[in-house]
């Protein structure tokens, strides 16, 4: 009975870490939409401030006596800070696309291999094929880039998002198997990240927030793609490896390509719809192995 009822959780966890990957994915078609002459950085920023509004309310819930480790705090809300704005500005020097697929495709390299050095989890053979399937397809999803885009510093930057979500998962495993409310988790560690970056909605006006457009954007960035995804995430990263949750999410990417294509219009190649294919082989191959 009891492995039975670990079974279904470990079910759920993957369903919800591929739901997050989803409302994930609605990020970059929204702000193409919507967030059109508004700074990367300040989208960015405010995104996890209303983000961590709506996570604490959620946390209101939950009541709890326990102490969140200041080293994990940090770890957490320093990595989650660092991809914010490591990401952004990848995305800005050097293009979505190669930005994308460095961070994205990275991130399970790098979160597997932490883990691994910190000696909490030796990363499976599982994962290492299916990261490895899902790389792939992210790389030939985005094939159609402009080589001409490339710039070694966005690449660099895009690495050090992986390097800051890899961290972000590895520490809040640690904290998610101490018994620590995943609510509480979330909201405190996102809440610090938030306080980390506001200067950067400072950097230039905010009038757009009196804008439907502008305030929409913000409450489904904050809302949607980050309070609701994240605690999606969480429970699936309270039940899985860290290593498989992050590779679970390039749901992601495969979103955000579908989003642009229907939502857009934009065009794609037969190979980048075979990175598609690729990635959902992946997601499904560790989804029914790991």
């Amino acid at each position: 009975m009891a492995s039975l009822k670990t079974k279904r959780s470990s079910e759920f966890a993957v369903l919800a870490v591929i739901l997050a990957g989803v409302c994930f994915g609605t990020t970059g078609t929204s702000q193409s939409l919507w967030g059109k002459g508004i700074n990367p950085l300040v989208i960015g920023s405010s995104r996890l401030f209303v983000g961590s509004i709506a996570l604490w309310l959620i946390s209101l819930k939950d009541k709890t006596n326990l102490k969140f480790p200041k080293r994990q705090l940090w770890i957490c809300a320093l990595g989650m800070a660092i991809y914010q704005l490591a990401f952004f500005s990848a995305v800005h020097l050097t293009g979505v696309a190669i930005a994308t697929i460095t961070a994205l495709g990275s991130s399970p390299v790098f979160t597997g291999l932490i883990s691994w050095l910190v000696g909490h989890e030796k990363p499976s053979r599982t994962w290492a094929i299916s990261t490895l399937i899902t790389t792939l397809g992210i790389v030939a999803l985005n094939t159609h880039a402009e080589s001409s885009t490339f710039k070694v510093s966005g690449v660099l930057l895009a690495l050090c998002a992986a390097a800051g979500f890899g961290s972000f998962n590895v520490a809040g495993r640690q904290v998610l198997q101490s018994g620590y409310p995943l609510s509480h988790f979330i909201s405190r560690s996102f809440a610090l990240a938030a306080l980390l970056i506001s200067p950067f909605i400072f950097t230039e006006r905010l009038w757009w927030l009196r804008t439907i457009r502008g305030a929409g954007l913000i409450l489904w960035l904050g809302i949607v793609a980050t309070a609701l995804a994240y605690s999606l995430y969480g429970f699936g990263l309270s039940h899985l490896k860290a290593s498989n949750a992050s590779t679970l999410v390039l749901a992601e990417p495969v979103t955000a390509t579908i989003l642009s294509v229907t939502v857009l219009h934009n065009h794609l190649t037969l190979t980048s719809w075979g990175g598609v294919l690729l990635v959902l082989i992946g997601l499904l191959y560790l989804g029914i192995m790991g």
